[in-house]
């Protein structure tokens, strides 16, 4: 094999195509500025035999094309290539195709995404950000919904899909999660829907997908518009969700009104019931929720009360962070690097272990503040 720079297309292609047939397994090539010519180059190159008689492209477990300026011919012809025009099962699991042009004609993307998932019924990760698939053919907002449908019909094994900056607005979202609900789909664990000016009604949509939805454990919507009143929306949909681990809903505009709203959803304290019922699975990223400088005086609460709203927000954050520590040390570790109490450090602790927390916790706040702890604890430690 020639003298090629590691990573570059060329140096791929050769590899693919050497006498040694000895094709690899991950293809890298992001942010190198490939073309549609780029693209047909490397289809082709995937179309080689290796020397048990199967074609390279079908070993593939990794592809990467990432900022590159693909339209949907190359695209097209990367997709028949991963398998479309032969009868062997590609291998692939990841392709991202993010920051390229892949939608740039809509019924070759389509039939690309056809190909794609026939071919390969494996592929586990699918990233498609910032292709403007909002604005291609005049806005076909059912499209999404669509790509979904065909990886449910081959026996879908997608878990993550990303679709971030894509212009979808709120018609797309609501197809999307229309199939959502319809489909299920069973394996997709992790969906990227940031920047896509997402309003209340597409967060209606989804709040309605969260409340029903089993699988699905991330959901990422920063930088859209959902207010409060999307706020509200899937505080209710938490309430009967208890899959979803992450809820990111950072710079959308949210005040202090819809924070409470989400608080009360984790950690609801109006009464031992409503305690024992809130979500204590998802954990709430929340940057960015100040729609202005005076939302702290507008709306009657004090900064260090929003610091503490946004703390509670994570309550449900800390056996993720340090799942292999146990209940002393985490506690122990957590003053050590904050300097102050927590209540989020109490959740999930065995009662058995409250003895030597309660005389930990006694030497270091006093009297007077363990009384507040004790008083503020969540029931969850109280009753494990």
């Amino acid at each position: 094999m020639p003298n090629l720079t590691w990573g570059t297309i060329d140096y791929y292609i050769s590899r693919l195509t050497s006498p040694e047939r000895n094709p690899p397994l991950r293809i890298d090539i992001c942010n190198q500025n490939l073309t549609d010519n780029d693209a047909t180059r490397l289809a082709d190159a995937l179309l080689h035999y290796s020397n048990d008689s199967s074609r390279c492209g079908s070993k593939l477990k990794m592809l990467r094309l990432r900022g590159n300026n693909i339209t949907s011919t190359g695209f097209l012809a990367i997709c028949e290539a991963i398998g479309g025009v032969a009868d062997d099962i590609s291998a692939l699991e990841e392709l991202d195709m993010g920051n390229n042009r892949v939608v740039s004609n809509i019924d070759d993307f389509a039939f690309a995404m056809y190909l794609l998932f026939s071919a390969a019924p494996n592929l586990k990760h699918l990233d498609l950000t910032g292709n403007r698939i909002g604005l291609s053919n005049g806005g076909d907002m059912k499209l999404i919904g669509e790509i979904l449908s065909l990886n449910e019909h081959y026996g879908g094994r997608l878990e993550t899909l990303n679709l971030s900056d894509n212009f979808l607005c709120d018609r797309a979202v609501i197809h999307l999660a229309e199939t959502m609900m319809i489909s299920e789909f069973k394996s997709l664990t992790r969906l990227d829907l940031s920047l896509n000016y997402i309003g209340v009604r597409g967060a209606e949509a989804l709040a309605e997908v969260v409340a029903c939805n089993s699988t699905l454990e991330h959901l990422l919507l920063r930088s859209n518009s959902v207010g409060d009143s999307g706020a509200a929306l899937f505080a209710s949909a938490l309430k009967t969700n208890d899959t979803l681990l992450e809820l990111n809903l950072g710079y959308n505009g949210i005040t202090s009104v819809g924070m409470k709203e989400l608080r009360t959803a984790v950690y609801d304290t109006t009464s031992l019931n409503s305690l024992v019922t809130s979500n204590h699975t998802v954990s709430i990223l929340f940057y960015g929720y100040c729609a202005d400088n005076d939302d702290f005086h507008y709306r009657g609460c004090t900064k260090e009360q929003l610091l503490e709203m946004d703390q509670i927000l994570r309550i449900n954050a800390l056996p993720k962070h340090y799942p292999d520590l146990p209940p002393i040390p985490q506690l122990k570790l957590a003053f050590r690097l904050r300097q102050s109490f927590d209540m989020k450090y109490f959740h999930h602790i065995d009662r058995k272990h409250m003895p030597e927390i309660l005389r930990f916790v006694s030497a270091h706040v006093g009297a007077d503040k363990l009384y507040y702890i004790m008083k503020e604890m969540p029931l969850a430690v109280c009753a494990s």
